[in-house]
């Protein structure tokens, strides 16, 4: 019943939003655009390629980088995920294939040594720490997240990822899947000073997907966050969209950004963007456009 009666009231409000009075038209003094800037970039592949030039320009590598297909299929026909988890997988529309093709490619770009040491950041409920442990036996995997349990847990980590209470140098690789556009106001510039600490020299983060776009972008969906009485702190160089998917923010970093918000004051990280050439190919609903890796120098 109270999901109905939620689901009635985002649509009323959905539907009226370009006449409620609470929902701003405009910011910073310039009028709020619609649509996510990834389907600008999915429907016209020239602005990733002028993308990739701006990158290029300012010293960050960019390669291109191709799935194996067969071997993806390969993967998920091994039924190595939890029946509960996107239950509708057989729908194409489901994001299940998604969130498995984002693990498969993360997992062939993981270089586990012995006794390596893992963090999956903002893990909520995906099994992607099981899976690592699974696929790679001689390793401790955590997963941390704002829902769990303050402290670290067992193999569970609670709490924001910039307070990860890790001692300097103990952590050989860390993911992030389809989570780092959520972390809000200085809270991934938090994050990356974190990484820089904790990482070992020649530790790896890999992002996936690595939303980054032609221009720094912030979206809104001006309706949830309505709902929920969230009010999140924008940035005054960043155009800003609404887009109604539920969420309460998504970050995508332009080079200017990436230069500001991830790499300025962490001189140990490097930055490396694989721009995938096939990715439809694994999966024709897939977005995951590049991967971001970002490796601690020896």
């Amino acid at each position: 019943m109270i999901r109905y009666i939620y689901s009635a009231l985002y649509s009323l409000l959905k539907n009226t939003h370009h006449i409620n009075p609470l929902i701003p038209k405009k910011a910073f003094g310039n009028k709020i655009e619609y649509g996510f800037i990834s389907s600008d970039h999915l429907q016209n592949s020239k602005l990733d390629d002028q993308l990739d030039q701006d990158l290029i320009k300012a010293g960050i590598e960019v390669k291109p980088y191709a799935i194996d297909t067969i071997a993806f299929e390969n993967f998920l026909s091994q039924n190595l995920y939890p029946k509960d988890y996107y239950a509708e997988r057989s729908d194409q529309r489901s994001n299940f294939k998604e969130k498995a093709l984002e693990h498969y490619v993360t997992l062939q770009l993981i270089q586990p040594k012995a006794n390596h040491v893992h963090i999956d950041i903002a893990a909520a409920t995906s099994p992607f720490s099981d899976l690592l442990k699974y696929v790679i036996k001689d390793t401790t995997v955590y997963k941390q997240d704002l829902i769990y349990k303050p402290g670290v847990n067992g193999n569970r980590i609670g709490g924001y990822a910039h307070e990860i209470p890790f001692d300097d140098n103990s952590v050989d690789s860390v993911t992030l899947h389809c989570s780092l556009e959520h972390f809000e106001n200085s809270s991934d510039i938090e994050l990356f000073r974190t990484l820089n600490r904790i990482l070992k020299p020649g530790g790896l983060c890999i992002i996936a997907p690595f939303y980054i776009a032609s221009k720094y972008c912030i979206h809104l969906d001006p309706v949830f966050n309505l709902i929920k009485q969230h009010h999140p702190v924008l940035d005054t160089n960043a155009e800003i969209r609404y887009c109604f998917w539920k969420q309460y923010h998504s970050r995508h970093y332009d080079v200017a950004a990436i230069r500001k918000r991830i790499l300025q004051g962490n001189e140990n990280l490097s930055l490396q963007v694989l721009r995938i050439t096939n990715f439809k190919d694994a999966f024709e609903q897939s977005y995951l456009r590049y991967i971001g890796i970002l490796s601690k120098q020896i």
